[in-house]
């Protein structure tokens, strides 16, 4: 896997890019973030190693595995989500007829546990390690 920082232009509100910018790199990214940095919009790209070839260009940069995880990491939050709406709804349940939760109950309400019930949204750093490991597989 690859890591590019684009660095396109904005004109007002709207986001400007590079002629042939979709269709000779755009296309070819497997995920993405927009970041702002100091007033700079950035585009940080992943992109497989096989569609990597010719992407460096003015306003394109690589980046190394180890900078694309820490920008993810300091420009976005994982937020908690409900996985599992029906578990939780049947939590609330007992709770308010105060009877004992299980200890599956209490791992459905910990988002750092992969039991459904509550979790977190991934970030790309958290997909980064995803894409290495399906793109190890091809």
């Amino acid at each position: 896997m690859k890591y590019f920082r684009i660095t396109p232009g904005k004109d007002g509100t709207r986001i400007t890019y590079p002629i042939n910018y979709q269709h000779e790199v755009g296309d070819k990214a497997v995920d993405h973030l927009y970041y702002d940095e100091q007033g700079k919009l950035y585009l940080l790209l992943l992109i497989p190693d096989k569609d990597a070839v010719g992407i460096i260009r003015s306003g394109v940069e690589e980046l190394t595995e180890t900078e694309a995880t820490a920008i993810s990491t300091q420009h976005e939050t994982r937020i908690e989500k409900i996985t599992d709406p029906a578990k939780i709804e049947r939590i609330k349940i007992k709770i308010s007829l105060a009877q004992t939760l299980t200890s599956e109950d209490l791992k459905a309400l910990d988002p750092e546990d992969p039991t459904l019930g509550f979790g977190k949204e991934q970030i790309l750093a958290d997909r980064i390690s995803v894409q290495k490991v399906n793109e190890a597989f091809l």
